[in-house]
């Protein structure tokens, strides 16, 4: 099959978002703490809520992959990650933001579980190699400056200079006082809109699994 670049590119840029909005929740957990005046344990549950996600829904995932194909389960992801970020912003409480980290954890397992394939394909299969290795170096990249992004919302939404520019304008608007990290759920919801667009006008090739990325019901049997 020849090689889709766009398609690649397009891969990419979803695991540097995938990157983006998983390395910057630890930057938010103290900020959350505090405004919610959580004990150790219950900060504790914050990254829990998130990584149980992956342990949760990794061979639901495959399944999920297998019997919608893979644009209708990366639109479906986006979906889940959209909702969970929404949740929280409109609703910031405790509870809820653990049900949104959860949802948005289940999004990034479907994410990565429908990727992997599809990378193969549309890079082809003898560049899957070198193609993985770029993916690592997006993640580390998207890492870097996903901090950079929170510290700059935080720091300027913090700030009482009324002459904001349009976006933090609407981030001050869309933000309640005093919880100025929240914006960066705002950020997550925009992400995940425009990852869903992207997705829906965006042409997939049909993928041929190989026999190690097939998941079949009776492969989750525990023998006892």
């Amino acid at each position: 099959m020849k090689r889709n670049y766009f398609l690649v590119i397009l891969v990419f840029l979803i695991f540097f978002a995938i990157s983006f909005l998983t390395n910057i929740l630890g930057s938010i957990n103290p900020n959350v703490s505090d405004s919610f005046s959580l004990s150790g344990t219950m900060t504790g549950l914050l990254p829990f809520s998130f990584f149980i996600a992956y342990a949760i829904m990794s061979i639901p995932s495959g399944m999920i992959v297998q019997k919608l194909d893979e644009k209708k389960s990366l639109v479906l992801a986006w979906i889940l990650a959209l909702t969970g970020a929404l949740i929280f912003s409109l609703l910031p409480s405790y509870p809820v933001f653990l049900f949104s980290l959860f949802l948005i954890g289940c999004g990034m397992a479907l994410l990565q579980v429908a990727l992997f394939p599809l990378l193969r394909v549309a890079g082809g299969e003898e560049h899957f190699s070198f193609n993985s290795v770029i993916v690592q170096l997006v993640f580390g990249v998207a890492s870097f400056f996903s901090p950079f992004v929170y510290s700059y919302l935080v720091t300027n939404l913090g700030n009482t200079n009324p002459d904001h520019g349009l976006f933090l304008s609407m981030m001050g608007y869309l933000t309640p006082d005093r919880l100025n990290w929240v914006s960066i759920y705002w950020v997550f919801a925009f992400i995940s809109l425009f990852m869903v667009v992207i997705v829906l006008f965006t042409r997939f090739p049909f993928v041929i699994r190989n026999q190690g990325e097939i998941i079949r019901a009776g492969d989750c049997k525990l023998d006892i």
